[in-house]
């Protein structure tokens, strides 16, 4: 797959449940979509977030899917 072929977008999320022992957190965009985002992220690290937090994503859009590749929480 080209490079071409992927959009880098941001999107705008909640935190619903953090789990850092876990390596995991999950977020709901403004479109009922769930996101996951891991230790292995871009980021401030999982600690950083709580549920009900604002979070914003940094999103490649592929043909056939998108996948979160870094994330900063909003204040």
């Amino acid at each position: 797959m080209s490079a071409a072929q992927t959009i880098r977008s941001p999107v705008m999320a909640t935190a619903r449940e953090v789990l850092p022992m876990f390596g995991l957190a999950f977020l709901i965009d403004d479109q009922d979509t769930t996101w996951t985002v891991t230790r292995g992220m871009d980021g401030p690290g999982l600690d950083s977030l709580r549920p009900g937090q604002r979070v914003q994503l940094t999103v490649d859009h592929r043909p056939d899917f998108s996948v979160v590749r870094a994330y900063t929480p909003q204040n």
